[in-house]
């Protein structure tokens, strides 16, 4: 008795190529290592803001609290320029490009799609893939798998991704459907409505500091409060904010998955309309380039 689809075990991380095992890595630890950066950047700039005021505000310990903002002033310089030295968002970028790519290959491998056709001999079909795989990591830059040593021993071409491609083609329509639309759907779905809450939050702090600095600004015409200069602490941190928003691109994100998540529920609808493997490989194509598409938008946001 064949095996049904709910009894094959699921495709994990582990079992795509090598190449995407270890740009994926590469591009998680850039994107951390840049949004500490930023992160560090934009707040030793409103550390050093509070503390500017704070220093005209309590003059006896004035210089004190001149001082440590001068000292986060500083900070923020010297993290600027060795983020500006180090480019982790080159990493991020190009890792992110490889990795997404690599696994496309790899699902159109496993569905016996173009350019890996069912009728292309194994040793062939094996030989194209492995040399697009080399290809596409020669096209970016070393940086996209600089952090992914830990994977030069796993193969280009997994066990379970032979035992795919070897499936009858009931099975791997199924198995690209679920494992892949349906998966990738719902990720951009979900995706889209948390970056639109995260951007909504976003908007209302900003749009509350911006009210305190205005605030802070008619203070300045008190003589009682004239010292209070809380413009420029809530200036600076509405600033910061807006800078963060642009670095996550929240509202942008919001727009284009929710794009992609509608697009690919018309490609999972035509799924279950698949008998031949000229309509799978019509189908993988289809939506493979739907993803591609929305990962080149990415990167160029980004770039």
């Amino acid at each position: 008795m064949p095996e049904t689809i709910s009894s094959l075990p699921a495709l994990t991380e582990n079992d795509y190529p090598a190449v995407y095992l270890a740009a994926d890595r590469t591009s998680r630890m850039a994107q951390k290592r840049h949004l500490w950066f930023t992160g560090l950047i934009l707040g030793a700039l409103v550390a050093c803001a509070v503390l500017g005021t704070l220093s005209g505000v309590f003059p006896r310990y004035g210089k004190v609290l001149a001082l440590c903002s001068t000292a986060w002033a500083a900070t923020s310089f010297m993290l600027t320029s060795m983020r500006k030295a180090l480019k982790p968002e080159k990493a991020w970028y190009s890792g992110r490009a490889v990795a997404e790519s690599a696994k496309s290959l790899a699902w159109r491998y496993m569905t016996d799609a173009d350019p890996y056709p069912i009728s292309l001999p194994s040793g062939e079909a094996d030989g194209k893939f492995l040399s697009d795989l080399k290809a596409l990591s020669k096209d970016q830059t070393p940086v996209a798998l600089g952090f992914g040593g830990e994977f030069s021993d796993r193969p280009q071409i997994s066990s379970r991704m032979r035992q795919v491609r070897s499936l009858p083609l009931e099975q791997r329509r199924q198995l690209y459907v679920t494992g892949r639309i349906e998966d990738q759907r719902k990720w951009y779905g979900d995706k889209a409505r948390k970056s639109q809450k995260v951007a909504n939050r976003y908007f209302v702090v900003i749009q509350l500091s911006q009210a305190l600095a205005l605030g802070g600004t008619v203070l300045l015409f008190s003589a009682a409060a004239s010292k209070w200069n809380l413009s420029g602490i809530f200036s600076a941190l509405a600033s910061a904010l807006i800078a963060w928003l642009q670095v996550r691109q929240h509202d942008e994100l919001s727009q284009t998955y929710s794009v992609a998540a509608l697009d690919l529920g018309f490609i999972e609808e035509q799924g279950a309309a698949i008998t031949t493997e000229k309509d799978l490989s019509s189908l993988v194509a289809d939506a493979e380039n739907t993803l591609s598409r929305e990962h080149s938008l990415w990167i160029t946001r980004h770039n």
